[in-house]
């Protein structure tokens, strides 16, 4: 690898740290209240995803355990960890909607349809996290939001402006998984007008984060790992699951007061 290449590499991986460290951050001690009300109501099916919620903890929190003892391992844990925090919050997120909707068919919801419910449910109000921030829901302007050259290396930079920086990393990934999935060939003028259509009611939140982090991870994206010590994978693990940790402490507690109220 080239010097330049080495450098570049390094930024990437500066880049992922700062985000991660943001969102890690902004979760810590953050809870999530629900603003509705909700009528008594069965919910029998409510452990339906207890078990696999169970067991993915169990490994995450394993991986978490190996780490820390070698940092060597933080290799191969990194590349997956985006996987199991992804299935561990998607499973909290469908375990929370059956409780709203009480249908047991909410369990074979989609990925997609899951997160957008759940940006749709925090752009309306009807959820609110504690920490203002994480509010916000963006529509296709925050692929263009710009701010000072260097900006995502800085340890100067506001706690906002680092969030809609990693936000905007993962509106290009969401819109560029859409190009993907639907063949879209910019060059052609009603695949162009098709984009349009699609950016015209593009939303984005943090409920996206892990859904388009766990299909980056097997894309060149990842790659940035590759370029550093041990010591700076293990540290991008770590800030990782304490992101992972927080969310989903967020989600239990909100899932917890949901079953008060239908119960």
């Amino acid at each position: 690898m080239t010097n330049n290449a080495s450098i570049l590499e390094h930024q990437a991986y500066d880049t992922h740290l700062n985000y991660i460290t943001c969102l890690s951050d902004l979760v810590k001690g953050v809870s999530i209240k629900y603003t509705g009300s909700l009528k008594k109501a069965g919910i029998s099916d409510i452990d339906e995803k207890k078990n696999l919620i169970s067991l993915t903890k169990k490994s995450l929190n394993d991986e978490y355990k190996i780490v820390q003892i070698d940092a060597d391992y933080s290799y191969a844990s990194t590349s997956w960890l985006p996987v199991k925090s992804y299935y561990l919050i998607f499973n909290i997120l469908v375990t929370i909607e059956y409780i709203f909707k009480t249908q047991k068919g909410i369990f074979r919801l989609s990925h997609a349809s899951c997160v957008e419910e759940f940006s749709r449910k925090l752009s309306s109000g009807e959820i609110e996290f504690s920490e203002p921030i994480l509010n916000q829901v963006f529509d296709q302007t925050i692929l263009n939001y710009t701010v000072r050259s260097g900006a995502n290396l800085s340890s100067r930079t506001s706690q906002s402006d680092m969030y809609k920086m990693a936000i905007r990393k993962i509106a290009k990934y969401k819109f560029d998984d859409w190009k993907q999935k639907n063949r879209m060939d910019l060059r052609k003028p009603a695949h162009k007008t098709k984009c349009q259509q699609y950016l015209a009611s593009f939303s984005v939140s943090i409920f996206d984060f892990p859904y388009y982090m766990r299909i980056r991870s097997n894309y060149r994206d990842f790659a940035f790992i590759d370029g550093v010590t041990t010591t700076e994978t293990a540290n991008y693990f770590n800030t990782f699951f304490y992101f992972t940790v927080g969310f989903v402490k967020a989600l239990e507690g909100m899932k917890k007061d949901l079953v008060a109220l239908r119960t």
